[in-house]
């Protein structure tokens, strides 16, 4: 398989921000490996930009020039960015929604805002926005067009990306924000100022403990659907999920213990397994 200097330059901003989701690219067959470089990279690019801003505005400013250039690739002139180009190619090549793309930009604009949701069903709707059409288009990248396989992967995607949260629970509240719903955090009584402090709290584990059974619930119910072979390697990160969801039980659902955040051993092997044996949960 011959790859693009773009498909390259994707290939290693993934594997040196998003491991994760590397490792399960390669898993993939070798002639889909590049699209999936290509859409992990845009989205890597629009999620890191609230970390690489001061202000709001500047954080706005950056969404709407990744809404320009997916515009542009939609409309046939992609502009001269190395994920741009290789994304307009993973789109040619898959025929990608745009949906998916505006979606992931639109959830990403709330982040921008440092409020948190109201509500936890609010709270759920972004992780899925956030992170669902993200494994529908690595779907499309594998040539998948089952409904079904669509559902399980935004169950899989949310489950992710709440697991993401609880994990990253700390890295948030030394930048003062907080990543929780409101109205769970007032049932548990928490405060700003006792998750500002950065140090453990019952009560916030209780709450981790809550939200952490939302995403096994998640992940049990992806695991009901069939889905295809092909379809797999889009939702291997239900695997990787559900091991990180062990360790944070282990640790009593304190995010600040060390092996919450630690990466999993022998992760690649354990991936090459559970795909062995015809697994990917």
């Amino acid at each position: 398989m011959v790859w693009t200097t773009q498909d390259i330059y994707c290939r290693d901003l993934v594997r040196a921000n998003d491991w994760e989701r590397y490792l399960v690219s390669l898993f993939a067959p070798a002639t889909y490996r590049a699209s999936l470089w290509a859409i992990y990279a845009f989205n890597h690019e629009v999620a890191k930009i609230r970390e690489t801003v001061s202000e709001t505005m500047l954080g706005e400013i950056r969404l709407q020039w990744w809404r320009e250039a997916i515009e542009g690739i939609y409309t046939g002139t992609p502009r001269e960015h190395q994920v741009v180009l290789a994304l307009a190619s993973a789109v040619e090549r898959g025929d990608l929604p745009r949906e998916q793309f505006d979606a992931l930009i639109n959830a990403r604009a709330k982040d921008l805002k440092d409020i948190p949701f109201k509500t936890t069903t609010n709270y759920m709707e972004y992780l899925e926005q956030s992170s669902a059409p993200l494994h529908i288009l690595a779907l499309r990248c594998l040539a998948v067009e089952q409904d079904a396989a669509s559902e399980c992967a935004t169950k899989v995607g949310t489950a992710y990306a709440l697991v993401g949260v609880l994990r990253s629970a700390p890295f948030f509240f030394r930048q003062n924000r907080i990543p929780f719903p409101k109205d769970l955090l007032d049932e548990y009584l928490i405060t700003e100022r006792s998750l500002f402090a950065l140090r453990p709290i019952k009560e916030l584990t209780s709450m981790v403990s809550v939200l952490a059974a939302k995403a096994e619930t998640l992940l049990n119910d992806a695991k009901k659907i069939s889905i295809s072979r092909a379809a797999r390697p889009a939702v291997l990160a239900a695997a990787q999920a559900s091991w990180h969801l062990t360790r944070l039980k282990k640790a009593g659902y304190d995010p600040y213990d060390t092996r919450v955040s630690a990466s999993i051993p022998f992760h690649e092997l354990r991936l090459a397994m559970k795909m062995c044996l015809g697994k990917w949960s």
